[in-house]
């Protein structure tokens, strides 16, 4: 693209409708008019950009000509397309460029002078390489919000360590407080690497936004798996500091209270979480052992730690005398803190889900009506996803976005004859 063929003011050309309609439109998605230019691939990065989605910005999703993200490639399929990537990357658009090439990188320039956030999930340097590092990005674009998000951050010994989400929990810790006691080391069954990394990624990104609109200019954010997972256990940490403690892995149990965690009952499991004192009288009244409640070895909870076996025993001797369900009647009557332990299809298909409006129905052009979870955000008693679009087709946007940049027909066809671009 020439120079004479740019838009004069590209911070004031307008890509795809990011005008909001109205105050209360303002209130519940406020990133409106906010534009964001997506390099992320997998999950931590486009959590993050969904998140940034979900609340109104203009997300355009850069993917690899070809291929695309290589979360496309995970299954469920439906018609060849992936109902995963469907409900994860909802709310963008998706342009195919190929980085390697001069007209594709030219591109990729005039959407970052357009831009107000670049989010990138390569490895440490990969950006650079591409002749897009953070000091050509500030050329193009002084106010341009920059996020990077790596396992293990663009400093340090780590930098280049190939990561991902068991790397960063093995690497944390998680790993070794996590599973039954005396066996092996157990991953968190979540990625939570990942998504707790976009969180943070999303947050980070807002904040800066406001910050800019204080000092005009933009800055660089340095986000990694690995600082994500350390600000998880501020009380295994705070031992460590303190006393210089480390602590094996006690199942769903806490290491400093009892009885925390799941037990059996009759049929499944129950949560059951008496942290404090104050519960431990009404449910041994519960479980109608109230001569436990009595004992004075057991009256605080350190004494209880101390004497673990013996207290967890007495409670799963009763509570496999009923089923869950009778137990969490007996439970909830008490006001002692409890769950059922559900799978996953019983959690979506819960009642409170439902109440909630956390489930999304997508229409979708090869995956017909994809299901998947919206955003736990409710701003002014709505939630912020009620209305979504599906995860774009790989290209579906190249030339929308192209010609909103000003790019002509004959352009766009010169740039896909160079195999620059795909749609």
């Amino acid at each position: 693209m020439t120079e004479s063929s740019s838009l004069s003011d590209p911070r004031q050309a307008k890509l795809g409708n990011a005008e909001p309609s109205s105050d209360q439109d303002i209130a519940r998605r406020p990133l409106q008019g906010i534009r964001v230019v997506d390099l992320t691939h997998v999950l931590a990065g486009p959590s993050c950009t969904t998140i940034l989605a979900d609340l109104g910005a203009e997300v355009v999703k850069i993917e690899r000509l070809g291929a695309g993200d290589l979360s496309r490639k995970v299954d469920p399929f439906r018609q060849g397309e992936s109902y995963y990537f469907a409900g994860l990357n909802r709310n963008k658009r998706s342009v195919a460029l190929d980085l390697k090439r001069g007209g594709a990188k030219r591109a990729l320039e005039e959407l970052v002078r357009r831009a107000d956030v670049l989010v990138e999930n390569f490895r440490p340097g990969m950006l650079e390489s591409l002749g897009f590092g953070y000091e050509r990005l500030r050329e193009l674009n002084p106010a341009l919000v920059v996020c990077s998000i790596s396992g293990f951050g663009q400093s340090g010994p780590l930098r280049d360590y190939k990561s991902f989400d068991l790397v960063a929990q093995a690497m944390t810790g998680v790993m070794s407080l996590t599973g039954e006691p005396g066996r092996p080391p157990v991953r968190a069954g979540i990625p939570i690497g990942d998504i707790l990394a976009g969180v943070y990624a999303a947050v980070a990104i807002a904040s800066a936004l406001v910050g800019r609109a204080k000092s005009g200019k933009g800055c660089v954010i340095d986000l990694s798996m690995f600082d994500a997972l350390l600000t998880t256990f501020p009380y295994f940490s705070g031992s460590y500091f303190a006393d210089g403690l480390e602590f094996q892995p006690v199942g769903s149990g806490d290491p400093k209270v009892t009885p925390y965690g799941a037990f059996p009952a009759s049929d499944g499991y129950i949560a059951i979480a008496v942290f404090g004192d104050d519960f431990w009288p009404p449910l041994c009244r519960a479980i109608e052992r109230p001569e436990l409640a009595q004992n004075v070895e057991l009256t605080s909870a350190a004494n209880r730690v101390q004497r673990r076996e013996e207290v967890e025993a007495a409670l799963v001797e009763r509570l496999k005398t009923k089923t869950v369900a009778q137990w969490c009647e007996i439970f909830a009557a008490a006001g002692i803190p409890h769950a059922p332990v559900l799978s996953v299809g019983a959690a979506l298909d819960h009642p409170h889900t439902q109440a909630r409006r956390l489930i999304l129905e997508l229409e979708h052009q090869k995956c017909g009506t994809v299901k998947t979870i919206g955003s736990p955000i409710n701003i002014d008693g709505e939630n912020i996803t009620t209305s979504a679009t599906p995860g774009p087709m790989l290209g579906e946007h190249t030339d929308e976005v192209l010609k909103e940049l000003g790019y002509d027909a004959l352009m766009i066809a010169q740039l896909r004859m160079e195999r620059a671009i795909d749609s």
